[in-house]
């Protein structure tokens, strides 16, 4: 069934067959069939609304939840980054986590995740932060103040940051020079 502007048809394909009972000169007679038009009843009109607005308090909540997100990956990351460099010196066992990070089970394997060229070092860390940053954001720098404290908060959920390990120490100063960079610039390019 298919309808333009409110008229409804049906249309019956009937190819031409070879009618085997008739035959002229020895040929087979062939009949033509004929599509049928049956008119059906009016459909209801489609219109197209477009979205509604957001309430203020549905955007609250996003905001929130984009908040929540950005502060429990800081304090996943630096817990991780603090358990590695724990590791990396001796101080604890971590091996279970470790093969899941994909670091190695020894303090060595464990260095090397947090040194200047591995998975779990300040680049590496400071990086994946900023990058969830700028997605959660949409790249609108104007919710870098708002990301920056959700990250700090993630920190702080760690540990007091004298505390902690100098490559956590590191991370943080290196996350917040890079979101000081991205709202001064509107985006990362160009950072060294």
């Amino acid at each position: 069934m298919n309808s333009v502007t409110g008229v409804g048809y049906t249309a019956a394909y009937n190819p031409i067959t070879k009618n085997q009972d008739k035959k002229e000169n020895g040929q087979a007679q062939i009949t033509p069939r004929t599509d049928t038009f049956t008119k059906s009843e009016e459909s209801a009109k489609i219109t197209y609304e477009p979205p509604k607005k957001l309430t203020s308090e549905q955007v609250d909540a996003l905001k929130r939840q984009v908040q929540e997100s950005m502060q429990n990956l800081a304090k996943q990351m630096l817990g991780e980054q603090y358990q590695i460099a724990k590791t990396a010196n001796g101080s604890i066992d971590f091996s279970s986590l470790a093969t899941d990070l994909g670091i190695g089970t020894t303090p060595e394997a464990a260095a090397y995740a947090i040194s200047e060229n591995g998975n779990w070092g300040v680049d590496a860390v400071a990086t994946r932060l900023i990058d969830m940053a700028i997605t959660l954001s949409g790249g609108d720098t104007a919710m870098a103040d708002e990301l920056r404290a959700a990250v700090e908060k993630g920190f702080a959920a760690v540990g007091n940051l004298e505390d902690l390990p100098e490559v956590c120490q590191q991370t943080y100063r290196e996350t917040m020079k890079r979101f000081d960079y991205w709202k001064e610039n509107g985006s990362m390019d160009g950072y060294q």
